[in-house]
């Protein structure tokens, strides 16, 4: 689609909205601000039109009942009452979290840099896939590499195999251990059954374990009670060819459950080179849950996914760079038993299973093959009146095999299979009620790598008032050895593996504030210093065999700003600033292996305006500053937009622009693959539901 085109469509929509803007604007002001939609319950995360409104304002009286709950904060009194003992009055302070205690807690009781993004962000936003989403998180580094490939980190050491992130899926990590990091394109979530997403910068690794190094996302989807009924959409443009989804919901007594299908074809990026771009995605998934709840204490749940595609991989190989179709597919189940003693006490249990299968079979064979099996079980109870304990025992199993055959490199040997048993615990500590807490673990993990780890934290809480929050942390964190750097073999035994290769490790200090001065205006400051020992990288440098080895040191510090503020009651504003500065030294006769010093950019920001042009259509524009990375990537601004008109209560329309105001831009280097650039986009969609 030539960009013209794309030009003429988005002056056309404009004008559009201008007329309908000057129908409008007398019936919207004539109503009451309270008729046009009810604020949500969290000025970060926009409410500003969904399920929850009332369709056409009928009942006056219902909203403001409606309004009347919100003030009062009555759903903390459903699940949240022990634990949120102040009287938090301030919205905001009031959202659930549960990644950083791994207990049903909120941001004001939380001490660390905790960012929530809700369902209605995400579908205000126009994201299709989960790095677009994580787009709306301050201080988190997202860069696409390819149209499949991306790479994200929090707070530094970015790269296509970012390794000091942990990423869940409803409790299931993620992380790859054969090469660290995440396999983005096959991550995929039905993304209007997410209620949240937990977004933890900072170490996560007294309750998580080892690689929540840098930070802890959390992808929390809904119940499958809050997903009943039918859900249908579908749509298409030039970047997202096209994208189509259904997912049904209902209930047999004590059970409920759910079943989902989605697929996608996404174009190919923006390249220069003489064959063009390579890097389309066709995928197809599917999946389902079951929430039983047999007694008032007791709750069971299945779940599981199904994943299958292809795309096309470009690697190099003795001859050079080759295009391969890539055969991908993924297998998931989760079970999970959670019970509630009293109101003091609860415990559970998860098992889950996962299987991911990548296969490249034409001029350079590949196949990666990895099984995880994982055993989790927690135990909380509240210990007098005021120790809050949280503890558990987990064990994880990988099995995997990386055989790589033709290409520059290898790993040898292709197969292994290791364990990690791990022990929490962690007690909060009331030191005055309401107004200082303590917070103090430590988890102890083996592994067959390193053999035995300590991660210990101590975090501690003053909150002077329910709209004032005020924390900081002192934590350890280590990053284990991926197979790869144990393993891997440059064809000619110019770099190797090292099995002697220790833990990379953390020393972080974190200091943060959160206020809402107002009901309109809230904001988040955090400050972080990090200090990395025993980095992984190649010595000697020259002459060759070069050997993975630990001999890095740096420093990253640097803060976050979070600001939202309502305009009006139609009108609101969320913007994020985020700076950082990555000091990383490897020595004068060594290098980095494949995490490249100066791929995070310093200064990053974006802006979005939430406004409800009437009550059945809603404007988003949300404006996005990368600056330029060290390894020579420029800096770049966009805009994304989305409109949206909603005939209906389960009818809605809507039109979506990404990566605006230049033609295509560059994102990040990558030292394995070549990358490719990103061009803006245009699509159209339709949802039903029933």
């Amino acid at each position: 689609m030539s960009t013209r085109w794309i030009a003429r469509a988005w002056w056309a929509a404009f004008l559009t909205l201008a007329l309908c803007c000057g129908a409008l604007t007398p019936v919207v002001m004539a109503q009451p601000p309270g008729d046009l939609y009810q604020l949500g319950p969290d000025p970060i995360a926009p409410e500003l039109s969904g399920e929850a409104r009332e369709a056409d304002a009928q009942a006056e009286g219902a909203v403001e009942g409606k309004k009347e709950k919100n003030d009062d904060l009555g759903f903390l009194e459903q699940s949240l009452t022990d634990i949120s003992r102040t009287q938090v009055t301030s919205p905001a302070m009031g959202m659930e979290v549960s990644t950083v205690s791994r207990t049903e807690s909120t941001v004001a009781r939380t001490p660390a840099a905790v960012y929530i993004i809700t369902n209605e962000m995400i579908r205000r936003s126009g994201a299709r896939n989960l790095p677009e989403v994580l787009r709306l998180a301050p201080g988190v580094e997202v860069a696409q590499v390819t149209k499949t490939t991306w790479a994200i980190s929090i707070r530094g050491f970015n790269a296509r195999y970012a390794n000091k992130l942990l990423v869940q899926i409803d409790g299931r990590a993620v992380y790859t251990p054969s090469f660290g990091g995440v396999f983005w394109d096959q991550e995929q979530v039905f993304l209007n059954d997410v209620e949240r997403i937990e977004v933890i910068r900072g170490p996560g690794a007294t309750v998580w374990g080892a690689n929540a190094v840098n930070g802890v996302i959390n992808i929390v989807t809904k119940e499958a009670a809050g997903t009943q009924g039918l859900y249908v959409e579908s749509g298409g443009g030039d970047e997202h060819r096209s994208f189509n989804s259904i997912r049904a919901g209902g209930r047999q007594g004590d059970l409920h459950w759910r079943v989902y299908g989605m697929q996608l074809d996404d174009a190919p990026g923006y390249t220069t080179l003489p064959e063009g771009a390579w890097d389309s995605m066709q995928l197809c998934q599917g999946g389902f849950r079951m929430d039983w709840t047999p007694s008032c204490c007791d709750t069971l749940t299945l779940q599981g996914d199904f994943l299958g595609g292809n795309e096309t991989l470009r690697q190099q190989t003795f001859i050079g760079y080759v295009l391969e179709p890539e055969t991908i597919r993924t297998t998931d189940f989760l079970g999970r038993w959670t019970r509630k003693l009293n109101d003091e006490t609860d415990w559970s249990i998860q098992l889950y299973y996962d299987n991911l299968y990548r296969s490249a079979t034409q001029a350079a064979p590949q196949r990666i093959n990895q099984s995880t099996f994982d055993f989790d079980s927690q135990y909380h109870t509240k210990l007098g009146s005021r120790h809050d304990v949280v503890c558990g025992f987990g064990y994880r199993n990988y099995d995997i095999m990386v055989d790589v055959q033709g290409s520059t490199f290898t790993i040898v040997p292709p197969t292994c299979s290791f364990d990690i048993i791990s022990y929490f615990v962690q007690d909060t500590l009331e030191l005055r009620p309401d107004l200082w807490y303590l917070t103090a673990g430590v988890r102890l993990e083996h592994n067959n790598f390193t053999n035995f780890e300590y991660q210990p934290s101590i975090r501690l809480l003053w909150t002077p008032d329910d709209r004032t929050s005020i924390w900081g942390a002192v934590s350890r964190a280590v990053r284990t050895p991926s197979v790869a750097d144990r393993d891997f073999l440059l064809v000619g035994g110019f770099v190797q593996g090292s099995r002697a290769v220790r833990s990379e490790d953390l020393l972080a200090y974190e200091l943060g504030i959160r206020r809402q001065p107002t009901d309109k205006l809230y904001w988040d400051l955090s400050v972080f210093f990090n200090r990395y020992d025993n980095l992984i990288g190649l010595y000697p440098a020259l002459p060759p065999p070069e050997i993975v080895s630990n001999i890095g040191i740096g420093d990253c510090y640097g803060y976050e700003l979070v600001v939202t503020y309502d305009v009006n009651s139609r009108w609101r504003l969320r913007g994020a600033y985020s700076f950082l500065v990555e000091d990383v030294d490897y020595g004068p006769n060594a290098l980095p292996f494949y995490v490249l010093p100066g791929s995070n950019p310093r200064n990053q920001c974006f802006i979005h305006s939430a406004w409800d042009l009437s009550h059945r259509t809603t404007l988003d524009m949300i404006w996005r500053y990368v600056d330029s990375l060290a390894v020579g990537v420029p800096n770049y601004l966009v805009m994304d937009v989305r409109l949206a008109w909603e005939p209906s209560n389960n009818l809605e329309f809507a039109l979506v622009g990404q990566n605006l105001l230049d033609n295509h831009h560059l994102e990040f280097t990558d030292a394995f693959s070549t990358v490719t650039e990103v061009p803006s986009g245009f699509y159209g969609m339709v949802s039903w539901k029933r």
